[in-house]
């Protein structure tokens, strides 16, 4: 049986997947939108790693993406720097192997476990699936806004 999700006000370090971070970047509404908007407002600490960083870099450097949402290089470059020096950016040396259909996973979990996560925020329903690795709870972006929301 999964772990309830922390509480309110409990999330102080969270890890965003490449997907919930896409989503935020390209989309003005929404959970994700909000979530990005939470940590850029310093209502809890954003952990990411290299991979996660890279991911998100070549998504949104990915042309179809950039003309459909009409992504301007600069900008992509200053959510790239911003997390860069304001994220909790951890090694990725604290290597973990999980069972999951997608391997390619595993260094979102890896980056929870070495950043001390309260959570991981994800819409993969693989790692939804798990319900929480190592005692750290995965949940949805609409179920992390509504903590952020209570907790504000």
């Amino acid at each position: 049986m999964p772990l309830p999700a922390p509480r309110a006000g409990s999330v102080r370090r969270a890890v965003l997947d490449t997907n919930v971070l896409v989503s935020g970047a390209i989309l003005s509404a929404g959970a994700p939108a909000e979530i990005l908007t939470a940590w850029r407002e310093r209502r809890f600490d954003l952990v990411i790693g290299p991979t996660i960083l890279s991911e998100l870099d070549r998504v949104l450097h990915l042309p179809k993406i950039a003309r459909r949402y009409s992504l301007d290089p600069h900008d992509v470059q200053g959510l790239l720097d911003l997390l860069s020096v304001r994220a909790v950016v951890v090694t990725e040396r604290h290597t973990v192997s999980a069972v999951l259909r997608d391997p390619k996973d595993n260094p979102i979990l890896s980056c929870a476990v070495e950043g001390q996560a309260d959570c991981i925020v994800t819409g993969d329903r693989d790692l939804l699936d798990l319900g929480q690795f190592r005692d750290i709870p995965i949940v949805s972006p609409a179920a992390f806004r509504r903590m952020l929301l209570v907790g504000g």
